[in-house]
């Protein structure tokens, strides 16, 4: 069926919306703090903003209308500190949105005197107001002893020098306030007895926090990877609870992550009770964390976990990589001591969800899978385009044909792949970027001597595909033109009436809308 009615609903409130009555009048009809912007005064007000925090959204947009709550409580909140925030509705000023380059909702960006920053912090009141603080301030704060204490209750997680004005010791620790600014508040006293008030050696470091230890001490170093790696490590709680909410901060770590998964209070409280020395002795190579199978059987399924509980798992996000504890194996304290042990001694493999190698594979298409992915994309001679396509993505089998056109195009061409790769039935094993995506299908071209990935975001017409590896790929020569380029533009006509739009890839409550969602039909 079609959303008409769902659309012509959306269309009624983006009406509304444009008047000012549903933007700016709460349901108890006070006035919103959140300012509402349009084409016509985006760019001036942006421009006259110090700092603030821009929302773009859509009224369909359910993650959206979950943050509302807490975006209108974090405006009301740092009217205080003189920090507005703004929302933009994307199906009425598409303009704007178009120019802001928005994929998805919701979408928010940091304002600084009209300059544009993505912001990285969590959907909940607290977390957005912290976040906004801290941009307010700079980087690394020199506090007075008299306002120590204040300070360190000031945020979520504080991290806190003590030591002399001595220029390389705050170059070290400036160096990472100024990557860390979205995650932590950072400042420093020259000053002993506060040092020896709460019990830090001089100099050193202490991390501040409103969990767990409430305080990790470390010696001083002017190594910025160890800081670095103190202070992450001590962000994040002792086995604490994985969800939608704290998922950002876990992987912004960088440090790995154990997976305990529970299904019952009772089985939470039993793996808590058993694995919390363990999570404490790892504390700095992997971050323990119980998620709630209930909640997040999906994201268990997408890492091919089977629904039996308790089960265990260790994910890098940054590496895209992932190690199942074998789910027939008995789940107990000593088994993932030694699994964890192995994986940080670098003794243990992957596991990759992949189909088969082709015993045959020599049409102008290539069939990728995951087994054979890092040695077939990552080969520096050649340049690959692929595309990551759904078997019952309703888009996919639209562009097929001039997708195998461009393969029967470049057949000839050894150093151009073309190739396709099923993304329900592969996982990718790689961290870059580049290759996470919000659908199906997309397109990207690995180009030969850099391997930089390059998305690619055109129309899918073998006539654009053709285009755009001309434009972007080191070896683009057609030497030999099959029958299907002599009539491009025919299939260009048949595929006139294509949206350019996505069927969106299943998720782990990663809360985002792609854009194109909205032209679903079902």
């Amino acid at each position: 069926m079609k959303l008409t009615g769902a659309l012509s609903l959306t269309t009624a409130v983006a009406a509304w919306a444009a008047t000012g009555l549903v933007a700016t009048v709460l349901a108890d009809g006070t006035a919103s703090a959140v300012k509402v912007l349009t084409n016509n005064d985006f760019l001036s007000w942006t421009r006259d903003q110090n700092l603030a925090l821009v929302e773009f959204y859509a009224p369909w947009c359910g993650y959206c209308q979950a943050m509302a709550p807490s975006y209108e409580m974090a405006a009301e909140a740092l009217k205080k500190n003189s920090i507005p925030l703004a929302k933009v509705d994307c199906t009425v000023e598409t303009s704007v949105c178009d120019d802001m380059g928005i994929e998805g909702f919701p979408t928010l960006k940091v304002v600084k005197d009209g300059s544009f920053a993505p912001y990285n912090g969590t959907r909940q009141e607290a977390g957005i107001v912290d976040y906004m603080r801290k941009h307010s301030k700079p980087a690394l704060q020199k506090i007075k002893p008299v306002n120590f204490d204040n300070f360190i209750d000031s945020s979520h997680i504080v991290v806190a020098g003590f030591l002399d004005d001595d220029a390389k010791d705050l170059a070290a620790l400036r160096a990472i306030a100024e990557e860390s600014v979205d995650e932590y508040l950072f400042g420093y006293v020259s000053d002993k007895s506060v040092a020896k008030k709460f019990g830090v050696p001089y100099p050193g470091i202490a991390v501040f926090k409103d969990f767990d230890t409430r305080k990790d001490i470390f010696e001083f170093t002017r190594d910025a990877d160890q800081i670095r790696r103190a202070v992450r490590s001590s962000s994040i709680p002792v086995l604490g609870e994985l969800s939608a909410q704290t998922f950002g901060t876990y992987v912004r770590s960088g440090i790995p992550i154990g997976l305990l998964f529970y299904d019952s209070k009772g089985m939470r409280q039993k793996l808590h009770d058993e694995f919390l020395d363990l999570a404490i002795k790892y504390k700095q190579q992997l971050s323990l964390a119980l998620v709630d199978a209930r909640i997040y059987h999906k994201h268990a399924k997408s890492l091919d976990l089977q629904r039996k509980w308790p089960a265990f798992a260790i994910q890098e996000p940054t590496k895209n990589l992932k190690y199942l504890f074998p789910h027939f194996r008995v789940l107990t304290a000593e088994k993932i001591d030694k699994f964890v042990n192995d994986f940080v001694s670098g003794k243990m493999e992957p596991n990759f969800k992949s189909q088969p190698i082709p015993v045959k594979n020599d049409a102008g298409v290539f069939e990728l899978v995951a087994k054979q992915f890092n040695n077939v994309v990552f080969d520096r001679s050649k340049d690959i385009l692929i595309e990551f396509y759904a078997p019952w993505c309703i888009y996919c089998k639209r562009m097929a044909k001039a997708y195998t056109d461009l393969g029967d195009t470049f057949k000839e061409n050894h150093n151009m792949v073309i190739a396709k790769m099923d993304g329900t039935a592969n996982d990718i094993p790689s961290g870059d970027p580049g290759f996470q995506f919000p659908g199906f299908p997309t397109i990207v071209l690995v180009r030969a001597g850099d391997n930089a990935v390059i998305r690619y975001n055109g129309d899918r017409t073998l006539k654009s595909l053709i285009g755009f590896i001309k434009k972007h790929a080191v070896h683009s020569a057609i030497y030999e033109k099959p029958a299907a380029v002599e009539n491009v533009d025919n299939v260009e006509k048949a595929a006139e009436a294509q949206q350019h739009v996505y069927i969106e890839a299943p998720k782990d409550a990663l809360g985002y809308s792609p854009k194109e969602t909205r032209h679903i039909e079902l």
